[in-house]
């Protein structure tokens, strides 16, 4: 380089988010086989699937950026306060009534008003009754898309208005059609707490049954009529994107937010029919478990959509190819026309004379938000340097563990509580360990410190084994089988069963442990990134 690099507690190759992180996303984008499936026409793929950290936002962000007719919901503008606050909601939810139908309505209905924004640049009312009349010459002929028809007449003025409004008045429908027939119930619920736990089995039941009829509403049968009707009116070749992101935020809440979620990822197949169309949902690992916990009555099973998800997964090649481009970028600007790349500035050898990138790799999940996160400590520990030292590799490391374990607790939180005392059982032990030491007759004690109290939400498969051995006999092995799989599915630990295998790690395989396969000789190994901060003795 004609310039050297001076460092300082400034440099940054990038943000944690990729909304703050626009400058570097674009300029530093490195295309992602999961990007080019999600924006093919003719592919399945819908649903992108990946953990914290791993680029979800940034390829939505890159489609948003790249297609003019792609539009990103925004879960805020939805009206699912008022939903959420809907005391007729509230009332079906406290009956146990399924509402998977109803939300599908909702989402569906939310998707194709999008939709025909894009496809026809609605904007105005004058424009939306313009477009519906095409739609209706069109079709007038056709019997079979006059349910279609009617739907979108209702809609013709409404197609501009904004998404709150929408969503106010299809709740505001049902709320009208429950009242009538329950209001009284519904203003018993609302006036006195406890009302549904007072009820009789027998009362319960009637209400549940005059109450389901609501629950499957006709704006089902509607919408499938629209979406054969806009199946067959396709007018580019191109697709219009509808794209949905932070489905992990606190947009509704959790009493509804699980069943919501489950209700979009099973309308996204008929909206598949419509050939202009592509919605894509970008959703994390974590929150599709915990959907699936909280969903297990309404018989919701993730492999019935293995079809339509892309896995996010990020290879050392791609990831050095990130850093390369996203370091060029930051100094190139301020010292060198020349290209600087990451061995300009990690020129020592770090421990056991690995190579730097080796060794931060070693210490991710392969995934670009680790990556960025522990060169930017680096950086940040080189003040007035020109290059990265193996101390200052040292230092960062220290911190880097320390931020990785908080967040690895903080991820997985919602779907194992307690997850920061899980994730803490590993402190002080070895690097690698057999099964068998963790099953030890103390183990039931250590879990039993940290059993959740007042939980508010289903328990873990972990803690029901906790429970039950509480009043049962449960044998140290059964329960260390739980917690190990249960570490492996928060990324902490790998796990050999033979000898002859590399050890398996949730980032890598993206499937949950078969604890069938475990046994006393088992070896666990627990993640480096971890070690600094859990004092793993290697």
């Amino acid at each position: 380089m004609s310039n050297p690099v001076v460092l300082n507690n400034t440099s940054r190759i990038g943000l944690i988010s990729a909304e703050a992180d626009e400058e570097f996303l674009f300029e530093c984008f490195v295309d992602s086989p999961a990007l080019a499936e999600l924006t093919q026409s003719n592919s399945p793929k819908m649903l992108l699937l990946g953990s914290t950290g791993a680029g979800k936002t940034a390829i939505i962000r890159k489609i948003l950026h790249e297609n003019d007719s792609s539009s990103l919901v925004q879960l805020d503008e939805m009206a699912l306060g008022y939903l959420g606050n809907s005391d007729v909601i509230n009332f079906l939810i406290g009956l146990d009534v399924n509402l998977d139908l109803f939300f599908q309505a909702l989402w569906k209905h939310v998707i194709l008003i999008e939709f025909i924004r894009l496809k026809f640049n609605v904007d105005n009312e004058e424009k939306s009754k313009f477009i519906f009349s095409q739609i209706l010459n069109a079709f007038s002929r056709d019997q079979r898309k006059a349910k279609g028809l009617e739907y979108l007449r209702k809609w013709e003025s409404k197609f501009w208005i904004s998404m709150d409004e929408n969503i106010k008045e299809i709740t505001q429908n049902l709320e009208e059609n429950v009242n009538a027939e329950l209001g009284s119930e519904v203003a018993k619920f609302t006036g006195r707490a406890g009302y549904i736990r007072s009820l009789s089995t027998e009362k319960k039941t009637q209400l549940q049954r005059v109450a389901r009829r609501f629950a499957t509403p006709e704006l089902l049968a509607d919408l499938s009529k629209v979406i054969d009707t806009l199946a067959e009116h396709v007018t580019r070749v191109k697709p219009n994107f509808v794209l949905i992101d932070q489905l992990d935020e606190n947009w509704i809440d959790t009493s509804i937010k699980y069943p919501m979620i489950r209700a979009l990822i099973e309308s996204l197949k008929s909206l598949r029919r419509i050939s202009d169309l592509k919605t894509v949902v970008a959703l994390r690992s974590d929150l599709l478990e915990k959907v699936i916990l909280e969903t297990k009555n309404a018989g919701f099973q993730s492999e019935k959509y293995e079809d339509y998800i892309v896995r996010l997964k990020w290879n050392s090649k791609e990831l050095k190819s990130l850093v390369n481009k996203r370091i060029n970028f930051l100094f190139r600007r301020k010292y060198s026309q020349e290209n600087i790349t990451f061995e300009d500035i990690f020129v020592e050898k770090v421990k056991n004379s690995s190579s730097p990138f080796a060794a931060i790799l070693e210490r991710t999940l392969y995934r670009p938000r680790d990556v960025i996160n522990f060169v930017n400590m680096c950086l940040e520990q080189s003040e007035g340097k020109t290059f990265v030292s193996r101390r200052n590799f040292s230092l960062a490391e220290q911190s880097y563990s320390a931020n990785r374990l908080t967040a690895m607790a903080e991820e997985w939180q919602n779907v194992i509580l307690n997850a920061d005392s899980v994730l803490n059982m590993l402190k002080g032990k070895k690097e690698i360990f057999e099964l068998a030491e963790l099953c030890s007759n103390d183990l039931l004690d250590q879990l039993v410190q940290h059993y959740p109290p007042d939980s508010q939400s289903k328990l873990d498969e972990l803690w029901l084994l906790v429970n039950d051995a509480m009043s049962r006999n449960v044998e140290p092995f059964e329960l260390a089988c739980t917690l190990i799989s249960r570490l492996h599915l928060m990324g902490a630990i790998g796990v050999k069963y033979d000898s002859n295998l590399p050890y398996q790690f949730f980032f890598r395989t993206q499937k949950p442990l078969p604890e069938m396969q475990l046994d006393f000789s088992t070896k666990i190994k627990i993640h480096p990134m971890l070690h600094a901060a859990l004092g793993v003795i290697n």
